[in-house]
């Protein structure tokens, strides 16, 4: 792990929060290992916030989860392509 510095748990939320934008550019620095932590952490992200239910009539709790999932599915597709143009199994 070279690039990853902290808890790449941390990483995933941060990134599910908004505060961090997977981009190729930011991925650029990892290396193979790190793409597999923070592919698994981003999975792990994705189900814990899947599993929060928040209450169906409070419109901005239902939106703030929605942009959570939207922003780590992003992650998740942007990181699976770059692991394909670097021929990185998941």
């Amino acid at each position: 792990m070279a690039f990853i510095r902290g808890n790449p748990l941390a990483l995933a939320k941060d990134i599910a929060e908004g505060y961090i934008f997977v981009t190729p550019i930011f991925l650029k620095k990892f290396m193979e290992p790190d793409y597999k932590e923070l592919y698994h952490n981003l999975i792990k992200v994705q189900k814990l916030v899947r599993a929060e239910g928040p209450d169906p009539r409070d419109n901005n709790a239902v939106r703030q989860r929605n942009m959570r999932l939207q922003r780590l599915n992003n992650s998740l597709v942007v990181l699976k392509h770059q692991c394909k143009v670097k021929k990185i199994l998941l």
